[in-house]
């Protein structure tokens, strides 16, 4: 099942843009049990205490393998948010998944987990609802990475295999 929605994930990164490697052949070099993590940056971040505005987000979003699989790819920010919801226990709407969120702030670098639900995009401005688990958010900043968890989709078909 993994295999079959990374592909599909994949497959249309490639249809959306020519710039991008063969999703398919990425998917199957790094495996059915391959757990994928996500990069996303912005120009600029806000928030609010419950809604992340990441604005000027970048039009694609890194996603590469845990080991002991190695694969990375870039896909487009807004297949990676429409895929979001794909169903399944493991899924981000059924398992909200972490993310390291790092922004320049006077200056310095400040770095918070959040928890990510619910995202949507507007052109170049993405918003999440967003819960802080550890660090503080700034109300505003400059440039921001956003590091998102994956889930371990082999549990689907193994609950043994599952690493949260």
């Amino acid at each position: 099942m993994f295999v079959k929605l990374t592909a599909a994930l994949l497959s249309a990164a490639l249809l959306s843009s020519p710039a991008f490697a063969d999703p398919v052949e990425t998917a199957e070099a790094a495996g059915k049990d391959a757990s994928w993590l996500f990069i996303q940056t912005a120009q600029k971040v806000q928030f609010d205490g419950k809604t992340l505005t990441l604005s000027g987000v970048s039009p694609s979003v890194v996603m590469f393998t845990d080991r002991p699989a190695r694969a990375a790819e870039a896909i487009p920010t807004d297949t990676f948010i429409k895929d979001w919801g794909i169903k399944g226990k493991n899924s981000f709407v059924a398992d909200p998944p972490n993310a390291g969120l790092t922004s320049i702030v006077d200056g310095k670098l400040q770095t918070a987990t959040v928890e990510l639900k619910q995202p949507k995009l507007d052109g170049t401005t993405l918003t999440f609802q967003a819960r802080v688990l550890e660090g503080t958010l700034p109300a505003s900043a400059g440039r921001t990475s956003v590091f998102i968890d994956s889930i371990d989709i082999s549990c689907e078909t193994d609950p043994h295999k599952c690493v949260h």
